[in-house]
């Protein structure tokens, strides 16, 4: 008796695993989940602005950003005042921006009435071009602090010291 062989047909096309690849896939997810920032910037430059440099470690906090342009004072984006105005102008005030700090102040006290999470911290951020007069910056600090936001801080440009 001949035993006779079965032929095999010609081989047939290897299939990826589905598992590896899950695997790998899943791998890639992680990866890319734990090198990704969900921070951001807290602060974006306002345009025409050349912050001082700085070797401060302290990052800033999500604060009111108070921008002040060679030309304009800026309140979250928004021109308050013109500083060719304020130049002429006697006195600390900066009306433009003392009505704006107001209004957010009250927007954010009367939030605080109902929702207990939000407080009003008098917390901004200066952003101020390096060619600003020392007056200027004073006004607008001596505003701020006259509408209830006596804590700020300078925003600057990290410079790396090695």
């Amino acid at each position: 008796m001949t035993m006779r062989r079965k032929r095999r047909g010609p081989p047939d096309m290897a299939k990826p695993q589905m598992t590896s690849l899950v695997d790998v896939l899943t791998v890639l997810v992680f990866f890319l989940l734990k090198n990704f920032s969900s921070e951001g910037d807290i602060i974006t430059q306002s345009k025409n602005l050349e912050l001082p440099m700085s070797t401060s470690k302290t990052r800033p906090e999500n604060t009111i950003i108070v921008a002040i342009s060679e030309k304009h004072i800026l309140v979250e984006g928004t021109p308050v005042a013109l500083v060719s105005e304020e130049q002429e102008r006697s006195g600390t005030q900066i009306p433009g921006l003392s009505t704006f700090l107001e209004d957010k102040r009250k927007q954010t006290e009367a939030i605080a009435e109902y929702d207990k999470n939000v407080t009003f911290n008098g917390k901004l951020t200066v952003q101020g071009d390096k060619k600003i007069p020392y007056w200027l910056l004073q006004k607008v600090l001596a505003t701020c602090g006259e509408n209830g936001y006596s804590s700020f801080s300078l925003a600057v440009m990290k410079h790396d010291v090695d």
